[in-house]
């Protein structure tokens, strides 16, 4: 009980009083960069469907391998320091990028990007998870899960309205938000000194002086449904718009808000589980949750272009996307030593899939057309589905 009323008025409380406003900024501003770059790259650039897969994509493979190279580095670096670094050099990199009129700096750009924000999630995550078990764990993460899909939420209704402005926008949105970010962190060093013991918190984390504690390995279902999941979600947020306005001929701002209604799913999903524990090492939700978004993909395939069949879809995919994400980010935390190492673990697969999504996506559509790749979608998630099963079959009882 003492740790839990350090969460609410000590140091857990001054950790959530930062990272909450961070995690909203900085998902807003990811959101309005990889919506906006999409139609920068496609509209703007002239480039070919899977050569914006590529571009956009890139971002989530050098992610991926930055969260594993990084880690030394990371583990030397206080959190507070990692998350203020990496908020300047994403604000300068989205501004560069915005400045774009050839495929090759953009690439490059958003490569660098990717680079830079492996500097911010991981060590925010494993900094805010730190010290917590069972409920605590849980509300923390829930409380995270709320704030990160809030700013995912309205981007894409930003990015697509700002679009049909200039398709500049909604990459210098991006911009100032991350500005803003390193901002809030500044001025936490400034005013929020007791931060300091946060840290060696972090420190404790990285280095557990008694056995080290593996967890339960629930985890493994739970990172095959989401990596499943996010090779889907890259095909949904950098190769659909391209199928929503050339094959269904719906506008930038009609795109946003179609990706708006998934996103508010995905986080109405995120809220409602993080207060609820009848989930928790609960194997057959997860592979519920994944047959549930191939079920989906096979509804937006056949919606054409009728804008409430397309957001039933989405609405429905964008919440299980959420659950498959809340059991990966709970089940790779709960009871393991190295939280910061899961949560980078977490955050290469989610990347790894949006990466091969996103560029073979790409190359998909451009050879085989929107349905067959929507179709294509569900029958990846149909085996994650069976694979998630035998998963778990092994190891709990469903």
């Amino acid at each position: 009980m003492r740790v839990d009323n350090m969460d609410s008025a000590g140091g857990g409380g001054r950790k959530l009083a930062v990272i909450a406003p961070l995690a909203f900024l900085a998902a807003m501003g990811q959101g309005c960069l990889g919506l906006g770059l999409v139609f920068h790259v496609r509209d703007g650039l002239g480039a070919a469907p899977a050569a914006t897969g590529w571009v956009t994509g890139i971002w989530f493979l050098s992610y991926m391998a930055s969260c594993h190279v990084s880690q030394p580095l990371s583990k030397r670096l206080r959190p507070r320091f990692s998350v203020l670094g990496a908020s300047l050099v994403q604000a300068v990199l989205c501004f560069l990028l915005a400045q774009c009129r050839t495929l090759g700096p953009a690439f490059a750009l958003n490569a660098l990007l990717g680079v830079a924000t492996a500097f911010f999630w991981p060590p925010l995550m494993g900094w805010l998870a730190a010290n917590a078990e069972g409920a605590q764990l849980s509300r923390r993460l829930g409380i995270f899960n709320l704030c990160w899909s809030g700013g995912a939420i309205f981007s894409p209704m930003l990015a697509g309205r700002m679009a049909e402005v200039s398709l500049r926008l909604p990459l210098l949105c991006s911009s100032g938000l991350f500005l803003l970010a390193s901002l809030i962190v500044g001025g936490a060093l400034r005013w929020l000194p007791g931060l300091q013991a946060d840290d060696d918190a972090h420190e404790r984390e990285g280095n557990p002086a008694g056995p080290v504690a593996r967890g339960t390995p629930l985890r493994f279902p739970a990172w095959a449904g989401l990596f499943a999941a996010y090779a889907v979600a890259g095909v949904l947020r950098n190769v659909f718009p391209m199928v929503a306005r050339e094959d269904f001929g719906l506008s930038a701002s009609q795109v946003g808000d179609l990706l708006f209604w998934c996103s508010l799913a995905t986080s109405v999903a995120l809220g409602c589980l993080g207060r609820q524990k009848w989930w928790h090492f609960q194997g057959w939700q997860m592979v519920a949750g994944t047959a549930v978004m191939g079920v989906a993909m096979i509804g937006l395939a056949l919606a054409g272009g009728r804008t409430v069949p397309l957001a039933a879809a989405l609405v429905v995919g964008g919440g299980a996307l959420g659950v498959n994400y809340v059991n990966s980010l709970f089940h790779g935390a709960a009871g393991c030593s190295h939280r910061a190492r899961r949560m980078a673990v977490h955050e290469s697969l989610l990347s790894a899939g949006i990466f091969l999504g996103a560029s073979l996506g790409g190359m998909t559509y451009q050879g085989a057309g929107g349905t067959p790749l929507l179709l294509g979608c569900a029958g990846l998630l149909a085996l994650a589905a069976l694979v998630q099963l035998a998963l778990v079959r092994r190891f709990a009882a469903v």
